[in-house]
């Protein structure tokens, strides 16, 4: 009963499922249609995994001939791959994806289904729910795909990637691409230069200025598709190394990516290569300059060729790729020698393993007459046997050293001329007769003829030196085996003073039982060497003498450039706090003053260098003396502070234009007047001038404390400061001695402890005593002419018609300080700053300014040579230069490159805006 009610319940199952079955055959139709057509491998399974339908793509997959062999039969949830896991997603509709080996030889052994297939494929496959209109699953899809060459291609395309990256790494290369639409490079591969996001103008910027046009010209030809690929090599800027490198570099056009131009590029670095390149091709030319201006050919002989590969022989025409036979080389040589040559050339034939070395004529198409060639080679190449296959070697023309040996006896006489023009002398000693033979001697009158004896040379010794001179001579007499040298003073009627002489000698002759029997050797006058050391004794100390004034210069200028650095800092300091006018103002005179002082020893260091370099400035000008001399008193005038010290102008010097440097006169002049300010506590000071003798005499007196007696030879000495304790380098007079001499005047002084000092200077020069309106303008056309030549003019700056507010004034200027002083100075202007030439060139061509502050020292580009560019641009434009170059030169410089006005730094403010008042 049990078994008849299972039994129908089972029936009635499976009559509900075939019921089921069919309504959802009737939904599949669709699918089928579909499924049939799609090249993929598709699978269709009912809710218990039962394969329904499959198509072509799948049974081909599978391996499977016959689709009733598998439908109705396979279940999905029987394959050796389902695991409970995936067998559970997939009955709970789980859109599921799968990618793993297919290995149809387990597919085969598990009974699954039956394949012909025995290989394994990558599987990708995925598994999808079917839904009635309910939601409910009535079955499952399985898309699948072969994915095997895909994932050996892949596979294959990453190990070549893997491959080509050891390779590049090995090699040191680096990859990159540039985006060409984009504009910018990336990194592919290595340290390459092509950093991310890279410009092509910041990599232009890395390059050498010559490679820059070629990259340019290369990246055209790959974008306009002109060439497939490019090979080059470019220089590149090492910031580190500050040198450029050269790198190898492969570059293609890649449109792979639909709607992107991309180049794609290598580089190696092949810097090392280059210079090793370079360095070869040196060797080289080096070589083959040094061939050809000592005259050798070098050559090459192949024994089983018998022929001669040779370089720069006239034989084959200087051609080296010609080579020459044994006859050929033959028939260029002399026929008294040629057995000799056929010698040579049979040893090396034989192979034999020795050196070929052999003297004979040769005579060329290029040569007028017969050749001396001295001709040697050796060995170069063994075969297996060990027997010479090759030779190498050289052929000198010897000719000239041919022609030296005949002009021997000449050459004997210039050397016997050199020795007496050295005070050298050769002797001979022969033991037997006991007799010197000697050439260039004293002792035998320079008669080399006349021989010396013992006798002769100990009287003509020093008395403190006989003993000496006679040990060496005893040991001769014995016929002792040693080399000798010694040093004696000795004197003849021929000598005012006794000469200092350095013997050497050795043993040169034997008799047959061996007793030396001969000496020969030099006598030496070391009497002019002796005194050329002392000389150089004497100036070693003197450099000492001078190595430690400068040292205690150096300490005294850190001691002087400090003191007025101290003020300035110091009250600087102050006036930030102080809200006191009057204060400030003391202030600010103190800062001036001590800026004054800092400047003088400034300019005194550098008269010092110009001196000392032999490069001391003059401009020589016509001027009136008399105006001058008020010009310094008005000068002077205010700095006398001391009431007890009376200030005197003796004006007893005629009124007269004289011809010399004003500022030259003007500086020493002032060096005599703030010295007596520095000595004189009380009674007066007088400054006056006259003619005499063709020239100026001007002077300074003074009643101050006078120059100590020890003293007074110091006064003109560098470095010397007859007071330690005041202000100054200790320079001032020893530069205006060198500014009067160097004119061809004279400088001194007389002084009185105690009682006073008066310092004087005379200066040759052209006088006019007297010039009327007619001469005083010839005067000043002809120095406007002589000017107009020294410096360029130009054209006057004019900033009227400009309102204030609307000038724009472009500043060069790299410094931040120098550029904010002069951004406070003109804060009420419109200011644009570059900080090199380049900008500033730049900023001319495409802005308007109404003037240019142009700094002379600056990176990229200088002053001067972006004032060239400009006036290019712009001719018109005035420029102003602002530097710390203050020499006539500079300036001259600064002019002629262009500019119309030049302020020396420290720049003053008053200056500065007196330009900009005209």
């Amino acid at each position: 009963m049990k078994q008849t009610e299972s039994a129908s319940l089972k029936d009635d199952n499976m009559s509900s499922e075939n019921d089921i079955f069919e309504s959802e055959q009737a939904q599949l139709l669709l699918a089928d249609k579909i499924y049939a057509s799609l090249p993929m491998s598709i699978e269709i399974y009912d809710t218990n995994g039962i394969l329904r339908k499959i198509n072509e793509p799948a049974l081909k997959m599978y391996g499977v001939s016959d689709p009733t062999t598998v439908i109705n039969k396979v279940n999905l949830f029987d394959s050796p791959y389902m695991d409970a896991e995936l067998k559970s997603k997939v009955q709970r509709g789980e859109d599921t994806t799968l990618e793993f080996e297919y290995d149809f030889e387990r597919i085969n052994n598990d009974a699954y289904f039956s394949s012909k297939n025995k290989n394994s494929i990558i599987y990708e496959t995925r598994i999808v729910p079917i839904l009635n209109d309910k939601g409910s699953i009535i079955g499952h899809i399985l898309l699948s795909n072969d994915v095997t060459s895909d994932k050996e291609a892949e596979f294959r395309t990453e190990e070549s990637k893997k491959n080509l990256e050891m390779a590049m790494e090995a090699a040191n290369m680096a990859s990159w691409v540039y985006n060409v639409h984009k504009k910018e490079f990336s990194t592919l591969h290595g340290d390459a230069l092509a950093k991310e996001a890279m410009t092509l103008e910041q990599m232009q910027s890395l390059l050498h200025p010559q490679d820059r046009i070629q990259l340019m010209q290369l990246f055209a030809q790959l974008i306009n598709r002109e060439t497939q690929q490019v090979h080059t090599t470019l220089r590149f800027y090492n910031k580190e190394e500050k040198q450029y490198r050269h790198y190898e570099s492969r570059m293609r056009l890649s449109s792979e990516h639909r709607g992107k131009l991309l180049i794609v590029g290598t580089q190696l670095d092949v810097t090392e290569k280059v210079q090793m390149l370079k360095k070869t091709q040196d060797l080289t030319s080096k070589r083959e300059l040094a061939m050809q201006v000592s005259n050798i050919v070098h050559w090459d002989f192949d024994v089983s060729s018998q022929k001669f590969e040779s370089y720069n022989d006239p034989i084959n025409d200087y051609a080296p790729n010609r080579l020459i036979t044994i006859k050929e080389f033959e028939s260029v040589v002399h026929p008294d020698d040629r057995s000799t040559y056929f010698d040579a050339m049979q040893s090396m034939l034989s192979g034999e393993n020795e050196t070929v070395n052999f003297t004979c004529r040769i005579q060329t198409k290029y040569d007028e007459s017969w050749q001396y060639c001295n001709v040697i080679g050796v060995p170069f190449e063994q075969d297996e046997n060990g027997n010479t296959i090759r030779f190498t070697g050289f052929r000198q023309n010897i000719s000239k050293l041919h022609r030296l040996n005949e002009e021997l006896k000449e050459r004997n006489y210039k050397m016997e001329l050199t020795f007496k023009t050295v005070g050298m002398s050769y002797w001979d000693f022969d033991v037997t007769t006991l007799q010197f033979t000697a050439f260039n001697d004293p002792v035998n009158d320079y008669h080399p003829e006349t021989p010396i004896n013992i006798d002769q040379y100990l009287s003509a010794a020093h008395p403190d030196d006989i003993e000496t001179v006679r040990k060496y001579f005893e040991s001769m007499l014995q016929g002792k085996e040693q080399e000798f040298n010694f040093q004696y003073r000795s004197k003849t009627k021929w000598d005012k003073e006794w000469q200092t002489l350095i013997v050497t000698g050795i043993q040169v002759e034997r008799d047959k039982k061996g007793k030396i029997i001969r000496y020969t050797g030099i006598k030496f006058n070391n009497t002019k060497w002796e005194k050329m050391a002392q000389q150089l004794k004497e100036l070693k100390d003197k450099a000492e003498l001078s190595d430690r004034l400068k040292s205690a210069f150096l300490a005294n200028m850190s001691h002087e450039i400090r003191t007025p650095l101290n003020a300035i800092v110091g009250f600087s300091g102050l006036m930030v706090d102080c809200d006191d006018p009057e204060e400030k103002a003391e202030y600010m005179e103190i800062i001036e003053s001590n800026n004054e002082l800092l400047l003088r020893l400034i300019n005194d260091i550098l008269d010092l260098s110009k001196i000392e370099s032999g490069i001391l400035e003059r401009k020589r000008e016509k001027f009136n003396l008399a105006k001058v001399s008020g010009e310094l008193y008005t000068m002077i005038q205010p700095k006398i502070t001391n009431p007890d010290v009376e200030f005197i102008m003796d004006n007893s010097g005629p009124d007269c234009w004289i011809f010399l440097d004003r500022n030259r006169l003007k500086q020493v002049w002032m060096n005599f007047l703030t010295n007596a300010i520095k000595c004189t506590h009380s009674g007066h000071i007088k400054m006056g001038y006259s003619i005499e003798n063709g020239g100026i005499r001007f002077y300074v007196e003074d009643s101050g404390v006078g120059i100590p007696l020890e003293l007074q030879n110091r006064v003109f000495g560098r470095f010397q400061k007859l007071n330690e304790f005041a202000q100054g380098t200790g320079l001032g007079l020893a530069i205006s001695r060198a500014i009067i001499e160097g004119a061809g005047g004279e400088i001194g002084f007389t002084s009185t402890p105690g009682a006073g000092s008066t310092f004087w200077a005379w200066v040759p020069c052209e006088i006019d005593m007297q010039e009327d309106a007619e001469t005083k303008a010839a005067s000043q056309s002809v120095q406007a002419v002589q000017a107009e030549k020294e410096v360029p003019s130009r054209q006057p700056i004019s900033l009227k018609n400009i309102n204030e507010k609307e000038l724009q004034i472009l500043i060069a200027e790299d410094n931040d300080s120098n550029y904010s002083l002069v951004k406070h100075i003109l804060k009420e202007y419109q200011i644009t700053r570059v900080v090199n030439g380049v900008e500033a060139v730049e900023q001319v061509r495409n802005d308007k300014f109404d003037i240019v502050l142009m700094d002379m020292k600056m990176p990229i580009m200088g002053g001067l040579e972006a004032t060239k560019k400009i006036r290019e641009l712009n001719p018109v434009i005035p420029i102003i230069a602002l530097t710390a170059n203050a020499f006539d030169a500079d300036r001259a410089s600064a002019m002629e490159a262009g500019c119309n006005a030049f302020l020396t730094k420290p720049l003053k403010k008053e200056e500065l805006l007196e330009l900009f008042s005209l």
